[in-house]
């Protein structure tokens, strides 16, 4: 009778475990699919060689923005970036600090473009199911013309049934919320923990137009 019972136990075990790992890969899958498209989206702009000029750098951000901001948060990414002085932010510098942090991203985003001159594409599956069917890694390795291979690792989570970008890793050293946290809490020391002030500095030293200037 016990065998009987731990058997069926057994087979239940295996279904659920099957289950788990189908839906694990079926999250992936819904995660891998907002990231192909919005990179196909992204590589068609870059066909356009009348907005890879440099007047057209502004046309070619607002262009990049109207792709990426459904599928990137970059209001989660932007708390992540402010860190533990999040809490001592008022909304409407948490507010204000977040548009600036979006143009920033999205103005070394399309810098990094127009200079890594991108070929193609592939999407890379996953090596193992997430833990979490809600939060998935999609991992797309991208190729320059002169062959150079880059992978571009992103960190998707789903929240009322949307796949959101929260994070993205370069060749596995370049952490995206990781390196800008670190320039703001810099800049939050250098100004004395004056939010007002880092968000004006940012605008000023984080800005990839005030770079080549």
């Amino acid at each position: 009778m016990l065998q009987q019972v731990f058997k069926r136990l057994g087979h239940l075990a295996a279904i659920v475990a099957f289950m788990f790992s189908f839906n694990a890969y079926a999250s992936w899958e819904e995660a891998g699919k907002v990231i192909e498209g919005a990179t196909s989206d992204v590589l068609q702009l870059l066909d356009n060689e009348e907005l890879l000029k440099e007047e057209q750098k502004d046309q070619l951000v607002s262009e990049i923005d109207t792709i990426l901001s459904p599928v990137v948060d970059f209001d989660y990414i932007a708390k992540g970036v402010m860190g533990k002085y999040y809490r001592r932010a008022s909304k409407e510098q948490r507010e204000e600090f977040s548009g600036v942090f979006k143009t920033t991203l999205l103005k070394t985003y399309a810098k990094a473009l127009v200079g890594f001159n991108i070929e193609r594409y592939e999407m890379v599956p996953p090596r193992k199911k997430s833990p979490d069917e809600k939060k998935q890694i999609v991992t797309v390795n991208v190729f320059a013309a002169d062959g150079t291979k880059f992978a571009l690792i992103y960190y998707m989570k789903k929240s009322a049934d949307e796949w959101k970008l929260v994070n993205a890793v370069l060749d596995g050293s370049v952490n995206i919320k990781l390196s800008f946290k670190n320039q703001f809490a810099d800049l939050m020391q250098r100004n004395r923990n004056n939010v007002d002030k880092v968000i004006t500095s940012w605008k000023d030293k984080v800005d990839p137009d005030k770079e080549s200037a």
